[in-house]
């Protein structure tokens, strides 16, 4: 987790104003962040000063107070009585993705929604699955009429990502189907096809680093997936990566380009990625 993301993780569970002091003890308490030097506070207030100038009206931060700061308010405005509007309230009280049927049996078990239809979780389903396809939607997709909230950690969403694929792959066992599925061709290095996930990226880029020129440092679990060095004229310059099956994954992770250098993919399909790109399988293609 980048220190953007771990300040924004902070305020909104505290729920209150902080100043950066308070920030960063509750930052090094939880084991977001680890102490440098005499005034580490320093270090988390100036980047939320310099967010603040650089993206204006849009930061996710605003200054309250003399030296405190909270969140700008992103809860989403709904129409009234509206199924989104009910999903968002119903989501953010469970705090996990729930199918749009459970979303829909809690709201009319609850009395939040009335309905004359013969298939409310259909029609549930249907508004949210339009609804995620937009920029500013505030619901992520997490499987077969699976819904989230865009707003929740990174952690929970890849959670239940993959607890969604472990109930399809023993559903598939169960019933005697399950097939074996591999990328396309690729006889590289001793690996005969290509990655079909994140996973798989990290192992190509593994057996490739030395050609790529990039010296890998750690992996850490958290955002960026890694800090390695690349050498220039002036020396060996360090450099984060994340890795990703898709360089528009980045994106639809909720990422921020400013906490990283490279993104390290498979598939390169964000025509207007602000990062530089490595794409794999061109890689691949052309040794």
């Amino acid at each position: 987790m980048g220190m953007l993301e771990a300040i924004e993780d902070i305020l909104r569970k505290e729920n209150r104003p902080l100043t950066a002091k308070e920030i960063t003890e509750i930052a090094i308490k939880s084991g977001l962040m680890t102490s440098r030097g005499k005034t580490p506070w320093a270090s988390v207030g100036a980047r939320i000063y310099v967010d603040l100038q650089t993206n204006g009206a849009d930061s996710k931060f605003k200054k309250v107070g003399k030296g405190k700061f909270a969140l700008h308010d992103s809860t989403p405005k709904f129409t009234k009585n509206s199924f989104k509007g009910i999903a968002f309230q119903v989501l953010k009280e469970k705090g996990r993705p729930l199918h749009s049927q459970e979303i829909m049996a809690l709201a009319q078990r609850r009395g939040l929604l009335k309905t004359s239809g013969k298939t409310p979780g259909a029609t549930m389903a249907s508004q949210l699955y339009v609804d995620v396809k937009s920029k500013e939607s505030a619901f992520v997709q997490l499987g077969k009429n699976r819904f989230g909230l865009k707003e929740w950690d990174l952690a929970v969403i890849k959670k239940e990502i993959q607890a969604e694929e472990n109930r399809k792959l023993q559903q598939e066992v169960r019933s005697g189907k399950k097939r074996s599925i591999v990328g396309d061709p690729i006889n590289f290095s001793g690996l005969v096809y290509g990655p079909l996930n994140e996973n798989g990226v990290i192992f190509l880029f593994a057996k490739l680093q030395d050609k790529l020129g990039i010296v890998v440092e750690s992996i850490q679990a958290a955002f960026p997936d890694a800090r390695g060095r690349r050498k220039t004229s002036r020396g060996w310059e360090e450099v984060w990566i994340e890795f990703e099956y898709r360089s528009s994954h980045f994106k639809q992770h909720g990422h921020d380009p400013k906490e990283c250098d490279i993104i390290v993919c498979w598939e390169h399909d964000w025509l207007d990625c602000p990062l530089e790109v490595i794409e794999l399988k061109k890689f691949v293609n052309s040794t």
